[in-house]
């Protein structure tokens, strides 16, 4: 009565694989970030958008079917995908959020070195033109020493 058939798995060995799904999140929580870091410093076209989300989403189905396939008996059950939901949640929540609050901080940084460069580059030009225009060679032909 202890043997149980192949496909069938404990409760405690479902909550263990249940937990070890949560830590799947980890990874594609991190995957997730770095397309966010890339959307947050560059622009990026709508198709562009949707091909990342695409590749995301297809890393998030390859992943579960790999963790499966590892540790789940071949058996793909629907509480991976829901801990793999949750770990990815549960990065997004707290060091996602850390690291996007960061990334907002660097990219106001960044904008305002810019755009202290772009006024100081502005002064500059236009004290070139000044002085060019002082010292315009058309202007001295006309000029009696």
């Amino acid at each position: 009565m202890n043997e149980l058939p192949g496909f069938a798995v404990p409760i405690s060995e479902e909550a263990r694989l249940f937990l070890m799904s949560c830590l799947l999140g980890v990874p594609l929580g991190m995957l997730f970030d770095l397309f966010r870091t890339l959307r947050a410093l560059l622009p990026h076209h709508p198709v562009i958008v949707f091909l990342e989300d695409t590749f995301f989403a297809l890393c998030f189905c390859v992943s579960l079917q790999l963790y499966a396939s590892a540790f789940g008996q071949d058996a793909l059950r629907w509480y991976y995908a829901l801990g793999a939901l949750l770990g990815l949640a549960l990065w997004l929540l707290t060091v996602g959020a850390v690291w996007m609050r960061l990334l907002r901080g660097i990219r106001r940084l960044l904008g305002r070195i810019l755009h202290s460069f772009g006024r100081i580059m502005q002064k500059t030009a236009r004290l070139f033109v000044r002085n060019t225009k002082k010292s315009d060679p058309a202007e001295k032909i006309g000029e009696t020493p």
